[in-house]
């Protein structure tokens, strides 16, 4: 029997990365590091981020390492500053693998949670994040949604149309 706040949680993910690719349709490849304003989070930077933040989650949550190299978490993880040099960066299709594995691999762990185990406080500073395991899913998907609208911001300095709507 599916549990209904685990299968809320899922949906919430899933919709999130769904709305994030959307965005990268028609992005050109040449532009995937284009910065709107100086400093601005671009493409390439928001897909290794959310890649960053599900790994370090889900390494966290389960007292596991973390499957991203030292290298990605450098780039990509918080208060990292993203440049415009694609040179930098490790290829578009490898850090689209990296973010489609670890959103995998945090849905499937989310799948193995109870109730019990749902109702449990996030440990230590996670805390800050959410008050239990149930309301996690709404703050990733939520982070999500704050880069996605990044992408988005990228593609109207673009001149290109809405992916969504």
């Amino acid at each position: 029997m599916a549990n209904f706040t685990i299968e809320t949680g899922k949906a919430a993910l899933e919709f999130s990365r769904g709305m994030t690719l959307k965005l990268l349709e028609g992005i050109p490849a040449d532009k995937r590091c284009h910065q709107p304003t100086p400093a601005a989070n671009h493409v390439l930077w928001v897909l290794g981020h959310l890649a960053n933040t599900d790994d370090f989650f889900l390494s966290t949550l389960t007292n596991s390492e973390p499957k991203l190299c030292e290298k990605h978490r450098t780039l990509f993880g918080m208060g990292s500053k993203p440049t415009a040099n694609a040179a930098d960066y490790p290829a578009y299709e490898d850090i689209l693998e990296s973010l489609n594995a670890r959103r995998a691999a945090l849905l499937g762990w989310y799948s193995t949670l109870t109730d019990e185990t749902m109702k449990q406080p996030l440990p230590g500073d996670l805390a800050q994040f959410a008050p239990s395991l149930a309301a996690f899913a709404s703050t990733l998907a939520w982070h999500e949604g704050l880069h996605a609208g990044q992408i988005s911001v990228v593609r109207k300095s673009l001149g290109l149309a809405p992916a969504i709507g």
